[in-house]
């Protein structure tokens, strides 16, 4: 069923997705991009799609598919340090390199201004906005649009979409773009004078979702026409995508989540690993001792780390708060270890042939499931500097689940994995105490907590079906290590 749905997914996908085409623009930073062709073969105009922090063009895959369903010729924009481009990043670069890459599109003749809308989310929203000082073009969306200093100058016929339940600053930040700019007008005489500005809340949406919306598709496109010079627009079922590729999705993960057992029992025979007896030996331990025990290891990571300032000295590993993850996993992991010795000196144990196995199956599972979601994956982000990161962070993070798997015991219950889902939230809140009174480290962690959230919960299921397959609790930290690991490599930015 898992080879079926997965199947059907795919196809389906490549039968609805636009034409497009990867390139590398000319501009010094040799900023990557997908192009979109309008599904109509001639475009409407030109939208330059910039997404947010810690994600890369392909998060933006769905509006963009939208845009170009409605004619729209659509670049999609990877930003410094994020998806394919090697620029390091910083919040100066990540604006330097996009107004880099809107001036060569121009110069290369490549865009007309009067016919270009700048679309950004999240940081993106905040980079479009603050180009009016320096590229302006004929409209300007801000979806979600993060805390920004404001331009001397408001953008050109400007769009700020915002969630009901976005983050605060970022509906303060939406508020005082709508005060700067003096209220909402929006007749055909302000678009053409290029002065219109709409702002709407959009009932239900969170951050990270409102990319997500067809509300949001179809306010980006009405306003962009209108922005041009075309107040007519195409029907509002051609400018969401096609329910087809949603099926598509739908069918492609689900059905990838279906094989994961049987290719952990594939992988299993290959590497002759067979089912074990449970681990009895190692002692229980209850809610409460394990709980008070992961605080004060979490905590103390953090307190300890954030007084002594000791990411600065692993900045090499060049991941934007990468450093700081590494070290609260190592240091937490460590006094873990000490307060759990018994039951992690119980639980070790070096198989050969389990590690491989565990390894091999969690560095699968990652490019699987990352080529799902993007096909050109390869290509755009397993690249040499991703990889050693990679590499570097299981060495870090392999402690600190070794004595998670120790604790937990063997699979079985929902005692257990409601267990394991607090300890997770506690290492949460450990990274949003720290944020708050050191305000330096761990900004990326503590947003981006709902993904990796979800990511837990999927790993935690995976790694159980890894150990009643024979991995033991030190090869199954492994497996663990190797997708937590690969998750961060992936998405932090390189600095």
């Amino acid at each position: 069923m898992g080879l079926l749905l997965a199947g059907a997914g795919a196809l389906t996908l490549a039968r609805e997705m636009p034409r497009e085409h990867a390139t590398v623009l000319g501009d010094p930073c040799r900023t990557p991009a997908h192009v979109l062709e309008p599904a109509a073969g001639y475009p409407r105009g030109t939208a330059l799609v910039f997404h947010g922090l810690a994600a890369s063009e392909a998060i933006m895959q769905p509006l963009g598919q939208s845009l170009a369903a409605a004619g729209w010729r659509v670049y999609l924009l990877d930003l410094a340090g994020h998806g394919r481009s090697l620029v390091p990043f910083s919040y100066a670069n990540a604006e330097t390199c996009a107004a880099g890459a809107v001036d060569w599109l121009e110069h290369a003749g490549r865009i007309q201004p009067d016919k270009t809308v700048l679309v950004g989310h999240s940081l993106g929203g905040a980079i479009v906005v603050r180009l009016a000082d320096r590229s302006p073009m004929a409209a300007t969306i801000a979806i979600s649009p993060a805390p920004l200093v404001l331009p001397v100058r408001m953008p050109s016929n400007l769009l700020i979409l915002a969630g009901e339940f976005d983050l605060g600053p970022v509906k303060q930040t939406a508020r005082e773009l709508l005060a700067a700019a003096q209220g909402t007008r929006a007749s055909q005489a302000d678009f053409i004078e290029r002065r219109a500005v709409g702002f709407q809340i959009l009932p239900g949406e969170l951050h990270g979702t409102m990319v997500l919306d067809p509300r949001v598709w179809r306010l980006a496109d009405e306003w962009s026409a209108r922005a041009v010079g075309l107040p007519d627009r195409v029907p509002a079922a051609a400018v969401a995508r096609p329910s087809g590729a949603l099926l598509g999705d739908l069918a492609l993960i689900v059905g990838l989540i279906l094989l994961v057992a049987p290719i952990e029992t594939v992988a299993a025979k290959i590497f002759s690993v067979h089912p074990r007896a449970a681990v009895a030996a190692i002692p229980k331990l209850s809610w409460r001792g394990a709980l008070l025990r992961w605080a004060l290891a979490a905590f103390f990571a953090v307190g300890a780390l954030g007084l002594l300032s000791a990411p600065v000295y692993l900045h090499p590993i060049g991941l934007e708060d990468g450093d700081w993850a590494a070290l609260v996993a190592l240091v937490a992991g460590i006094a873990l270890m000490v307060l759990e010795k018994q039951r992690v000196e119980a639980a070790l144990g070096i198989d050969p042939r389990a590690q491989a196995f565990a390894g091999a199956t969690g560095v699968f599972l990652v490019v699987i499931f990352a080529l799902a979601l993007r096909p050109d994956f390869l290509e755009a982000y397993f690249s040499v500097a991703r990889i050693w990161r990679w590499v570097v962070l299981v060495g870090f993070t392999w402690p600190y689940l070794i004595a998670e798997e120790a604790v937990l015991g063997e699979p079985g219950g929902w005692g257990r994995f409601s267990l394991f889902l607090a300890m997770r939230g506690l290492l949460w809140l450990a990274q949003l105490f720290a944020l708050l009174v050191f305000w330096r480290w761990g900004l990326l962690l503590v947003l981006t907590g709902l993904g990796f959230g979800i990511v837990s919960i999927g790993q935690r299921l995976a790694a159980d079906a890894l150990r009643r397959r024979g991995a033991g609790p030190t090869s199954t930290a492994l497996f663990d290590a190797v997708v937590i690991s690969g998750l961060l490599a992936l998405v932090l930015p390189l600095t």
